[in-house]
């Protein structure tokens, strides 16, 4: 069990308890992400990278491991035929469109799905973060 799933467990048994899932919003923004990508990018895409996105429930997620392992396990036999890149949660999210869903760790025991609410005040705390920053002296 990773810190974050033990964190999400108990902001699920809390129901969500605000103190409880700051601490999920917290850790997500200070851990090493696992994002799953195209493996080959296409001669005319800009991106560095193209992400992989979910569709659960009718809905388009983007997709991120908190280890290579996990990413691994979800993607089975297709392993092989996808790349990755790590990335820290806060330039995961602050990258991200605000419009989207996204799912951590898809496929195990304590997967947690935001929603573009959770994701906007996600980059709110990033931002809110950075101005911090550069306020500080010197």
């Amino acid at each position: 069990m990773s810190e974050l799933d033990s964190l999400i467990a108990v902001a699920y048994a809390s129901e969500g308890k605000q103190e409880d899932v700051n601490k999920v919003y917290v850790t997500l923004l200070r851990s090493q992400l696992v994002i799953p990508v195209k493996k080959e990018l296409s001669l005319n895409e800009e991106e560095p990278f193209s992400p992989l996105f979910a569709k659960l429930d009718d809905k388009f997620f983007l997709i991120a491991f908190d280890s290579l392992e996990r990413l691994s396990a979800w993607a089975g036999s297709e392993f092989d035929n996808i790349g990755y890149v790590d990335l820290l949660g806060r330039d995961f999210i602050a990258g991200m469109s605000d419009q989207v869903y996204f799912c951590l760790n898809l496929g195990t025991d304590y997967y947690k799905e935001f929603s573009p609410d959770e994701v906007k005040r996600l980059k709110m705390v990033v931002a809110r973060v950075d101005q911090l920053k550069m306020q500080r002296p010197g």
